[in-house]
């Protein structure tokens, strides 16, 4: 069975129970023709931040694109907190510094707070 996309991937697709769902593939379930997917973001709020299997042929990979505006590292910054990666987190902390700066000429040190208060409303590192 040909998929078009892989675990990792960036994604859009449609659950049998009709919503819509971005997010990232977790695993793949290549006999029963099947994705599992960590919801980011959909237009049934529940989902957000579940697992959930959807149908190979109902799965979009998105394209590829730089990460560097504000807002996506924002979202991203979300998600590596709820997987509590460490490393990813102040990766993309590193950067939202840096689109920060280049936007505003600001002092560095007002940029860097003590915690950071991410959407998913919890409080880390």
């Amino acid at each position: 069975m040909m998929m078009n996309f892989t675990i990792s991937d960036w994604v859009m697709a449609a659950t049998n129970e009709d919503e819509l769902i971005h997010g990232y593939v977790e695993s793949i379930d290549t006999q029963q023709g099947v994705a599992r997917i960590y919801v980011i973001a959909s237009d049934h709020d529940a989902a957000i931040g579940k697992v959930k299997e959807v149908v190979h042929h109902d799965v979009k990979k998105l394209p590829i694109a730089a990460f560097d505006i504000e807002e996506q590292v924002k979202s991203l910054i979300d998600v590596a907190l709820a997987a509590r990666d460490k490393e990813w987190f102040m990766e993309l902390f590193e950067d939202l510094i840096h689109i920060k700066h280049n936007v505003s000429k600001r002092d560095e040190h007002l940029l860097v707070p003590t915690t950071y208060h991410n959407r998913l409303g919890v409080d880390q590192f």
